[in-house]
């Protein structure tokens, strides 16, 4: 087993809640605008993240909290690298611990009616963003290109004139680049975005694209009625299903 990440349970990184060169015109170190008191974002294209997933229960009933740096920090290097996620699992009396990051946000903003609680871990503060519910053994292995529901109420949108990254599905079904991820490839910029479609595999009649939005793209999902479907691609950059 990997001495920071929880295997198999690494495979389960999946960016739910609420990307590092920056498109033309934006600035070279993006400042954030957060609510005080944590409901929302703005700003957020390019801003860096972790999070932490915290698994407990048992199969058929394994629950996954989803804690996230968002309105918090920018996940310091120093503080995310000491986590060790045997020694969290111990400590928390959790069934698995998974480190998600280092991410990059792509969407301009977030926003959730009722923020969760905010947590401590070691130095770190994160906050409680969404839950997964995993019934089966298969529940705990994330696939790429497979989609998967995450419970959360929250409002993502990208600005008119934005360059976002898709994946289409064989029906047609398009998920927008939410996240790009550093955790395969520590080295992958923005600025490699738009030629991914060379360098990742998606299955027969899926394919990436780009595009620069002529109209904002704004996804609300509710817990309770219009959970978010997310997709990875195999290096783990993360993609929300649009409509």
């Amino acid at each position: 087993m990997n001495h920071r990440r929880c295997a198999p349970l690494c495979a389960l990184v999946t960016a739910v809640a609420v990307a590092g060169a920056l498109a033309a015109g934006a600035p070279a170190s993006p400042q954030p605008i957060h609510d005080a008191k944590g409901r929302g974002a703005t700003g957020l294209h390019g801003v860096r993240y972790c999070e932490i997933f915290v698994l407990s229960g048992a199969l058929p009933a394994v629950t996954v909290k989803v804690y996230n740096t968002i309105g918090l920090s920018r996940c310091p290097s120093a503080q995310w690298k000491a986590f060790d996620a045997n020694e969290l699992k111990t400590e928390l009396g959790a069934i698995g611990i998974v480190l998600n990051g280092p991410r990059h946000w792509l969407m301009d903003s977030a926003f959730t009616p009722a923020p969760g609680p905010v947590r401590r871990f070691h130095a770190m503060r994160l906050r409680l963003v969404a839950k997964l519910k995993i019934t089966t053994a298969a529940g705990l292995v994330q696939t790429p290109y497979t989609p998967r529901t995450i419970y959360r109420d929250n409002t993502f949108t990208w600005d008119k004139g934005r360059t976002v990254y898709e994946l289409v599905a064989p029906d047609g079904t398009r998920y927008v680049m939410q996240a790009y991820s550093q955790i395969v490839d520590p080295h992958l910029k923005a600025a490699a975005l738009p030629r991914l479609g060379r360098r990742i595999k998606p299955p027969a009649g899926w394919h990436y694209r780009v595009r620069v939005l002529r109209h904002p793209i704004v996804l609300t999902t509710t817990a309770a009625h219009k959970p978010a479907v997310i997709v990875q691609d195999e290096l783990q950059n993360t993609y929300q299903r649009e409509g």
